[in-house]
């Protein structure tokens, strides 16, 4: 595996976390059966008030950045990897940086279907607490089913 640096998000990163989200967010939606939902990260991060999370975080490999976070002291609540580096541990890393900042992290929703996500964050130490119905966030005319994970 390559090394992999985390890095607070800056300014100058918001080009790259659009292109990994869109292509991303495409993939994730498809494993739930949601593709008309996408929404590109310019309006999806405005509606769900990304930049208002306390905590955002950006991996880079080879000098890109190919990962970012989102997160709270007590929610992970974004995480994507760039579609051509999943596999990696990249996302292993990044939940495990943000556990190191906010220790309290016990809750990560991910939609129905998106089982990759699942698997990761089972492997990270979350399990399923139930499963909620509900609205997609930012994009409320879609509904959504999400495993609601939480520490074990």
């Amino acid at each position: 595996m390559k090394p992999i640096s985390i890095r607070p998000y800056e300014a100058s990163d918001y080009d790259e976390l659009c292109l990994i989200h869109d292509a991303a967010r495409k993939i994730e939606l498809s494993l739930a059966s949601l593709d008309d939902a996408f929404l590109p990260f310019s309006i999806a991060s405005e509606r769900e008030d990304f930049f208002e999370y306390p905590y955002i975080d950006v991996a880079i490999m080879d000098g890109k950045i190919v990962a970012f976070s989102a997160y709270t002291e007590e929610e992970l609540a974004w995480l994507y990897v760039s579609a051509d580096k999943v596999r990696q541990k990249i996302g292993t890393a990044m939940v495990e940086r943000a556990l190191q900042k906010a220790p309290d992290i016990n809750a990560i929703e991910v939609l129905v279907g998106n089982e990759p996500a699942k698997k990761l964050y089972e492997s990270c130490g979350f399990s399923v607490h139930h499963i909620a119905e509900g609205v997609m966030p930012g994009n409320e005319k879609f509904p959504v089913r999400v495993y609601c994970m939480a520490r074990r």
